[in-house]
């Protein structure tokens, strides 16, 4: 159906919709098999998905009248306005009564399960069954929602919409980027890399603040360092001033070689051992400091769990083992990188019993002589990991220094960049 056309990706959810709409478009068929339209749809998810538009593209498909209510009026009010949209719903049937936000109906951010506003929803749907009236609703959280609203019966089709995926990132991006004028070398698979996990929303955003970057610089089009500058400035909270060529004068050449050679350890092991994860590597840190480099990778969902959690683990020990493999010196800014490789291998030792049976058991349960021998576990599967990590970096060396060099030189690398680095090196 055409009116689905303008929803970019998400395919299995406009299968789904596109299936509703059928239903409505042709009564007849689905009438001679016995089988009743739902009486209610719900699509849900995180602000900025798309949920509306997928609504309204829904509402177009049906053609039918379509009476919309949303939280515009004090309490009062709003009950009795909920009573009136339905009310012309029925005398207009077949129709639709399209409830937009429904969790804001009512006020406060704690569930609030017996709201006279809900439970005016829960009435109305119910009188409003066998009466050919379609009740379409979207909601950012169905927490805020009692489970006798969510119930079958009231609410048939719940569609939860996601973030979008790299896939469909990609082509979402191709699709706010027709009407601007674009660089050839602009990459979109590693753009959508580094947009993972964002809502549509947040890439059109990014993609117009790189827009704002490239006419403040007077340049022809968008390129590629405008989407990098962007991404690190709205989704990094890297600030400004970063940019700015005089922003690491201050900072030695001593600390700006080991951030760059740890971020290299980081983003060697992730691409030796989950080619192609890493979405993009910087010298700058986060939350407004300048100064402190990151690395983002997107795992391959096809790897296996267990082995997943043990590149997560090299990966996070690799830029201490990297700094250490360079300079001979202990890498002093590395605890969040501990903390985390010794989380996932504690759940692993503990959890997952890899280090054997007697070591099961969760903290506080057990006695102190338990929770040494898992701690000793712990830290012997630490020093295995960690002598893993120096090995991995040992063995690639040329594509350990071109990373750092490269990284030294732009401060942020791409997917692309980090892959044309690994082609002109030896990988062992």
């Amino acid at each position: 159906m055409k009116e689905f056309e303008k929803i970019i990706g998400y395919t299995s959810i406009k299968k789904e919709l596109e299936q509703i709409a059928d239903i409505f478009k042709n009564k007849e068929k689905y009438d001679n098999l016995g089988v009743k339209p739902p009486v209610g749809v719900l699509i849900h998810g995180i602000p900025g998905v798309g949920k509306s538009s997928m609504a309204n593209a829904l509402i177009s498909a049906i053609s039918l009248k379509c009476f919309v209510c949303r939280k515009d009026k004090p309490n009062g009010d709003f009950v009795k306005y909920i009573k009136e949209t339905f009310d012309k719903a029925t005398v207009e049937a077949p129709s639709i009564v399209f409830l937009d936000d429904m969790d804001k109906f009512a006020n406060g951010d704690e569930r609030h399960p017996d709201a006279e506003e809900y439970v005016t929803v829960q009435s109305c749907i119910d009188e409003v069954k066998n009466k050919n009236v379609l009740v379409l609703a979207t909601a950012n959280n169905l927490r805020c929602l009692p489970d006798s609203l969510l119930r079958a019966g009231r609410f048939d089709r719940i569609i939860e919409v996601d973030t979008p995926n790299i896939k469909d990132a990609e082509h979402i991006i191709k699709h706010y980027l027709l009407n601007k004028k674009v660089s050839d070398e602009l990459d979109y698979k590693s753009v959508a890399k580094i947009m993972y996990n964002h809502s549509c929303a947040e890439l059109e955003t990014i993609i117009n603040e790189a827009g704002i970057y490239a006419g403040f610089e007077n340049s022809e089009c968008i390129k590629m360092p405008h989407f990098l500058k962007a991404a690190m400035r709205l989704v990094f909270d890297v600030p400004v001033s970063a940019f700015e060529e005089s922003a690491f004068d201050e900072i030695s050449q001593s600390d700006l070689l080991k951030v760059a050679y740890h971020e290299a350890g980081h983003v060697l092991v992730h691409e030796i051992l989950d080619p192609e994860s890493v979405a993009l590597v910087s010298m700058f840190g986060s939350n407004y400091n300048a100064f402190g480099g990151r690395t983002v990778f997107n795992s391959s969902s096809c790897i296996d769990s267990f082995i997943k959690n043990e590149i997560r683990i090299i990966a996070a020990l690799a830029g201490m083992a990297a700094v250490e493999q360079k300079f001979g010196v202990s890498d002093t800014g590395c605890s969040r990188d501990l903390e985390r490789a010794f989380d996932l291998v504690r759940d692993l030792v503990v959890n997952e019993c890899t280090s054997g049976f007697y070591l099961h058991g969760e903290y506080g349960e057990y006695s102190n002589e338990l929770r040494s021998k898992q701690e000793q576990a712990v830290a012997t599967e630490i020093e295995k990991y960690y002598r893993k990590a120096k090995e991995i970096i040992a063995l690639n060396n040329s594509f350990f220094e071109n990373i750092a060099k490269e990284l030294l030189d732009k401060k942020v690398l791409c997917s692309k960049d980090i892959q044309n680095i690994k082609n002109t090196s030896s990988i062992k």
